[in-house]
């Protein structure tokens, strides 16, 4: 039997944020963030991306833009359904949302829902990449394995970490990566 690949999409977390200038619309890259970007993209340069989305939030746009300059044939994509939020309250973790309402999750799960079926429906792209924040693609990796809602609070990601999922013949969706850092050197692996 002969299993082929499909199609790819790959998900970012963006690079480390600086926490001196608190903005509307998150935080910028630190020098170590942008570092790691420059590092993510010499990782990626050689990928055939077809299709490069990102958060509006800035951190996650200046790691966009970092890794999309190797790769000048392509437009990014922005969108606010990969904005960071809060999709649950774990039991046992609450005290960690103190201030995460019903409503506002819910909210999370239906922008996060419509970026799923968005990315991640067959929607004929060949090879992907979402850059966005850690709650996002833990999340989205859930879905994808069809974990409980909770779960997502279970994994936890670098900063420039990648994930990777993969459809093939006979074996449909995958995840075939999962918090690869193997491009940053060790002192350069955080979680901020």
């Amino acid at each position: 039997m002969d299993i082929q690949l499909l199609r790819t999409v790959w998900l970012l977390r963006h690079g480390q944020e600086s926490r001196d200038r608190p903005q509307p619309l998150g935080g910028y890259l630190s020098d170590l963030g942008r570092q790691q970007a420059e590092l993510t993209a010499q990782r990626l340069a050689e990928v055939p991306f077809t299709r490069i989305v990102a958060s509006t939030l800035h951190r996650a746009t200046q790691t966009a833009q970092i890794v999309a300059a190797r790769h000048p044939h392509i437009e990014i994509e922005y969108t606010e359904d990969l904005w960071e939020c809060a999709p649950s309250a774990p039991p046992g973790q609450e005290i960690f949302f103190p201030n995460l309402t019903p409503e506002a999750a819910s909210a999370c799960r239906d922008r996060l829902d419509r970026a799923f079926d968005r990315y991640f429906r067959d929607d004929g792209q060949g090879m992907t990449l979402l850059v966005a924040h850690g709650n996002v693609i833990r999340y989205l990796l859930c879905r994808v394995l069809d974990m409980p809602i909770d779960a997502w609070a279970r994994f936890d990601l670098f900063n420039c970490s990648l994930a990777r999922v993969d459809w093939k013949t006979v074996l449909g969706r995958q995840v075939t990566g999962f918090n690869d850092v193997g491009h940053l050197p060790w002192e350069m692996q955080t979680y901020g």
